[in-house]
């Protein structure tokens, strides 16, 4: 039987209420967009290029972290381990406008009957740069993309949660993403969660953490492209993973009694990548 609705549960501690109220009463003096990333147009056509696409390298990896999301995970969730990489893509100068894809690399998929080595969930952000800030305009969150209960979707700025208890953070900067549990399916809310694979995926505020937990988050991970690769062959424990050719993704691991996961090749395709 399916556990009780994430809406019925209580999410939040009298502190965590109490500090968000603080927060969406501060919210109308706070400008939307993050000024923390020290690139503008600067972005485009200036710096080390190593994977050849017109973007500063640096540049790349100060927006891939800024707008890194925010993950709730749920109160049952068993695969925290990952080891999450990146790469980015300018939409053109004349918006400009850049794609961020978050390569999640959960180690497994923790799910009692349909688990497997590797879970390759993604999410996709569109952001542009104005006027001295850098603003979310959408996100595409891989829901168990390509499966038999794909909830996969792209969801307007207006439709996401974001992180306000950092100064640093507003409106419009980085995400607040819900983690379904142990199947790691990424959600805008909790109630798009719950309806998520048929009803059977469900999240929590439960564990919050950024998807790169390092000191220096997503240092050294960007991948490039699956044309110009930087980083494709990434050994771990003895094990090694191609995560930019078209083969499965086992987690660095590979147990015999589980099967492993299509890898990411066919989602940077598809997203042009």
């Amino acid at each position: 039987m399916r556990r009780q609705s994430s809406r019925m549960r209580p999410v939040m501690g009298a502190t965590v209420l109490w500090g968000l109220l603080l927060t969406l009463a501060s919210l109308e003096a706070r400008a939307d967009g993050l000024s923390v990333i020290p690139y503008g147009d600067n972005c485009w056509g200036t710096g080390a290029d190593a994977d050849k696409d017109g973007l500063n390298d640096d540049c790349e990896h100060q927006v891939a972290r800024w707008f890194m999301p925010l993950f709730w995970f749920d109160t049952g969730e068993s695969g925290y381990e990952r080891r999450p990489y990146y790469a980015v893509k300018s939409e053109g100068f004349a918006t400009r406008t850049l794609r961020i894809f978050y390569l999640d690399t959960f180690f497994e998929d923790t799910g009692v009957t349909t688990g497997h080595d590797g879970d390759p969930e993604f999410q996709l952000l569109e952001v542009h740069y104005s006027a001295g800030r850098w603003y979310l305009d959408w996100a595409y969150l891989s829901a168990h993309r390509k499966s038999v209960c794909d909830s996969s979707a792209w969801y307007s700025h207006e439709q996401l949660e974001y992180d306000l208890s950092d100064s640093r953070n507003a409106y419009r900067g980085w995400p607040v993403l819900y983690v379904a549990e142990d199947k790691h399916a990424t959600y805008n809310t909790l109630s798009t969660c719950d309806k998520g694979c048929f009803t059977q995926d469900f999240c929590s505020r439960h564990v919050a953490q950024y998807l790169d937990t390092a000191a220096s988050p997503l240092l050294s991970r960007n991948v490039g492209s699956t044309t110009t690769p930087l980083i494709n062959s990434v050994v771990l424990n003895g094990k090694t993973e191609r995560l930019l050719d078209d083969v499965d993704f086992k987690g660095w691991d590979d147990q015999w009694y589980r099967p492993n996961s299509k890898g990411y090749f066919r989602h940077l395709v598809d997203f042009g990548f």
